[in-house]
């Protein structure tokens, strides 16, 4: 499955978190949100994609986990707050 980022006004990254400005909202992200986002920059990409740089900046997640499973989790609650397009 792919997603993609909605356009924003603008964005402030610092220490690896950010602030994003989406039409007069402001959301203030963490660091894996903003890798999320990072990750998927202005392009539409495989969500597998994603879960890879999330592993090599993160580590693998905990035993037990699927790293596509629980990217899929946090990119499904960016789209559910209106940062992302997910599925397409």
């Amino acid at each position: 499955m792919k997603v993609r980022r909605v356009p924003w006004v603008d964005e402030h990254v610092e220490g690896g978190e950010s602030a994003v400005l989406v039409g007069d909202q402001v959301f203030v992200l963490s660091e894996l949100a903003t890798t999320i986002l990072a990750a998927i920059g202005e392009s539409t990409v495989e969500l597998a994609d994603v879960a890879t740089v999330l592993g090599e900046a993160f580590g693998p997640p905990p035993e037990g986990s699927d790293l596509v499973a629980a990217t899929e989790s946090a990119v499904r609650e960016l789209s559910d707050q209106g940062l992302l397009t997910y599925p397409l």
